[in-house]
Order: structure tokens, then sequence, then C-alpha cells
């Protein structure tokens, strides 16, 4: 089999761009709840965790898809751990990624606060 190598084997445009090493990415979409996200992203800029954007035009293929609509809609929010080639014997990450990813969702869960105003409009 011979393989083009100036064709990348990930397409940027179709799939997005998570570098490795550079920390979690948080996603915007349909199913991510806006206010818990922008509390997300507050947070990782208060404890100095890098993250990554992403966007996502209709679903994410994850559970929060199945989370953010069911029971009347759950305020759903996605970390995401940057990593390729997954299922496979090769699946590779960053440990810096793990670490960061770790450290956000501790984060979110430490310093979350009970009276927060999940409303778009009061």
């Amino acid at each position: 089999v011979c393989h083009d190598t100036t064709t990348p084997m990930i397409d940027k445009k179709s799939e997005g761009e998570f570098a490795a090493g550079k920390g979690p990415a948080l996603t915007i979409g349909p199913a991510i709840h806006n206010k818990l996200l922008d509390w997300l992203i507050e947070t990782a800029k208060k404890e100095d965790i890098p993250f990554q954007h992403g966007a996502e035009g209709r679903n994410t293929g994850t559970d929060t898809d199945n989370f953010a609509f069911s029971n009347g809609g759950v305020p759903s929010a996605l970390i995401s751990l940057p990593l390729r080639y997954m299922h496979t014997t090769v699946e590779s990450i960053a440990i810096d990624d793990v670490e960061h990813t770790i450290n956000l969702m501790y984060q979110a869960v430490v310093n979350f606060k009970t009276d927060f105003n999940f409303k778009f409009i009061e």
C-alpha cells in the first residue's frame, strides 16, 4: 500500500484541531450549557490550567448529548482529553493533558457553588 505523505491523516476542517500538550478541550455546541462552559473557562483561567477551544455544529458524539437532552434538559458541559487513534493499539495522549484535565475537573467540583444560577434570563 502506498500512502500519499503530503496529505495529512486528519482533516482539520472536519475533525477540528486539538494539539497534544496544550490542555483539555472545552467544547461549545447545542448540547453545551453556555453559562456552565463560561464558568469552566473562568475556572481554568483562574487556576492557570491550559485549555483548548472546540466547537460542534450538531452533536458532540459523546454521552454529553444524552445528558443534555434527557429529562427535559440537564445543564451539561464537555471537557475532552485530546488524543489520537482512539480505540486502537497505538492510542496516544500527552501525560500533561491528562494531569490538566484531572486538575480542571477537580477544580470544577471543589469550586462549584450550590447557588450557581443556570438561568439565561433573570
